[in-house]
Order: C-alpha cells, then structure tokens, then sequence
C-alpha cells in the first residue's frame, strides 16, 4: 500500500499543501478550527511523518536535498553539477528535486527530503520574499541563486542588478537607444535585480532613455511571441535585454523566422552565458555567471554547517561579467 503523504492530506480536505504543512507542524497563522480538522484528517488517512530521520538524530547520513525550480534550465545543470562536484569530495550524495517554479510543489519538496533523511537542503527558493515559508526546513540549508533582504540565512546568489546593468549598458555604449527587456512574471530576487540594473543604465544614459523603458513579462517558450507582439501594436526598438539565455535564443528564433537581422536591426544580450550560446548563429552575447562556483560554494557551506564547522561567512556574492559576441 502506498504511504499516505502529506499531498494525499492536503486534496482530500481541498486545502493547500503548505497550510496542511503548518497546521500538522503547529507553525503559522493556521486558525485553530482548521488545524484540528487537519490533524484528526490525518489520522484517519493513516498520515504519519517518516520518523528515519529522527531516529538517525544527529548521525550523518550523506544525503543532500537539492530543490530547485527548473531542471530543463541548462543553467541548473551546470550549478547541480558543481554541487555533484563538491559533494563527492566529502562522502556526499545528491537528492534532486524540480518544482517547475510552483510553490505548492516546493513545500512537498521539504516535506518529501526530509522525510527521506537528508542531512541538509540546498534550496533555490520559488519566492524569496517570505522568508517565514523557511520555517519548514528543520535541517541546516543554504539558499542558491536568491537574496532574502530581511533575513539572516546562509546565502550563496548573483549581484543581479549589476548583471542588468552591464547588459544594458553594453547596449547603450554600442548606439542602441530603444531598448526593451523581456523577463518572468516572477517575484523572485532575479528578475528584480536585473529588471532595477536596466533601469539604473537606462537613468544615467538620459532621461529621454528612462521614460522609454519597456519590461515585457513572458515564460521562455512565448519570449520571441511576445517581442514580436510588440512590435507588431506599433512598438519600436532596437535591442533586447533577456531575462536569461533560454530567452533570448527564443527571440532571436522568432525575429530570425520574420526576416528581422539580429543584431543588424535588434540586437539582442542574454544572461547566464550557458554552453549553447556559442553554437547558434549569431553567437550570444550574455551576462557571464560562474555555475560551477555557485554549485561549489554552497555545497560547501552547506556541509560545514551540517558537520558543525564555522562558518565565516553568511553570504557569499559573485559578480558577474560580459561576454561579447555577436548577437549584440
């Protein structure tokens, strides 16, 4: 028979997985009525938490969690591997978890690789506005690849904001003076740091610049569907600034397929500077980001933690750099 999970609780009272969550673990603002009515559910479901890693309390198994929000994303493949890297220097292991960037679905996550005995959890949370929605991990954790401003965790992220502006500045100081930005429609510390670096370049180029900043929201699938839209309702410009890689080979696809020269007439920068961007035509010009090290650093601090070891630093930030080629 299958082992009841916390999911199966949450569909059969038409609640969410995460207020299922707080009220089994008597966290939040779960009013009380609600709570008792999860709990005596559980119990009738047969819902009981894994007790493996309770009763391996304070014994290192060599298991880490790893949850992020996209495994399509070549960008993750090359963090994840770093962590792989870092991990196996240490008698570690991995244990992937992909969200898809949904939030129910990253509360399970926890759920599900604590239950499993993990030692630890590296993270990239689906919104770091909330750092209370932490409180479900009971085992030492690092966030990777996100920034909760009002929060002491063990952080290993990107300066994002000079990413944004080093691509837009880039576009600037190369004659381009429409310059539209394609990101998610995602509250994550990401795409608000890019999206405030493009504005911030835009600002000190001219006034004229600033008025005419245009952020189009899109998944990476509709990002050349979107530009193109645009374009089409009477829209101008002459570069694009992509949220990531995945964005801009999209866009330079959709222009390409309608007979617009890239970059003759739109230049296009991406971000994240992933392996593809040198095998298309024209090659991509993107924001660099070490993944290696970002998949190395927070394996380590990860591990420090979980062996009790000091840590020196609670955040660790990489500065990104600009790879010219020639989409842009």
């Amino acid at each position: 028979m299958a082992r009841i999970t916390i999911k199966d609780v949450a569909k059969s009272l038409e609640l969410s997985v995460s207020t299922v969550s707080r009220a089994l673990n008597d966290k939040g603002d779960v009013d009380e009525k609600t709570r008792e009515k999860v709990k005596n559910r559980a119990r009738e479901l047969g819902y009981t938490p894994n007790m493996m890693a309770k009763a391996l309390k304070g014994k290192i198994l060599g298991l880490l969690g790893v949850i992020i929000d996209d495994n399509t994303n070549p960008f993750y493949a090359e963090v994840v591997k770093g962590m792989e890297r870092e991990a196996k220097k240490h008698g570690f292991h991995l244990l992937l978890v992909n969200t898809a960037a949904d939030y129910e679905e990253q509360v399970f996550a926890i759920e599900f690789l604590q239950n499993k005995g993990v030692d630890g959890i590296l993270i990239a949370p689906v919104d770091d506005t909330k750092p209370v929605e932490m409180d479900g991990i009971k085992v030492p954790f690092v966030i990777v690849g996100r920034h909760f401003e009002k929060s002491d965790f063990c952080e290993v992220y990107n300066d994002e904001e000079l990413g944004g502006y080093i691509a837009t500045r880039h576009l600037l100081e190369s004659g381009r003076s429409k310059i539209i930005t394609v990101q998610p429609d995602m509250n994550i510390f990401p795409t608000r740091g890019r999206s405030l670096g493009y504005r911030k370049a835009l600002q000190e180029y001219s006034a004229e610049s600033a008025n005419s900043a245009i952020e189009l929201k899109s998944s990476p699938e509709n990002a050349g569907k979107v530009v193109l839209e645009y374009l089409e309702s009477s829209g101008t410009c002459d570069a694009v600034f992509a949220y990531n890689d995945m964005y801009a080979l999209e866009i330079i696809a959709l222009l390409r397929s309608k007979g617009i020269r890239v970059p003759e007439e739109i230049a296009v920068v991406g971000y994240d500077d992933i392996p593809y961007s040198v095998y298309v035509c024209p090659k991509l010009t993107s924001v660099a980001l070490d993944k290696d090290w970002l998949g190395r650093t927070s394996t380590e601090m990860l591990i420090k933690m979980i062996k009790g070891k000091k840590i020196r630093e609670k955040r660790y930030v990489q500065k990104p750099v600009l790879r010219v080629r020639d989409s842009g």
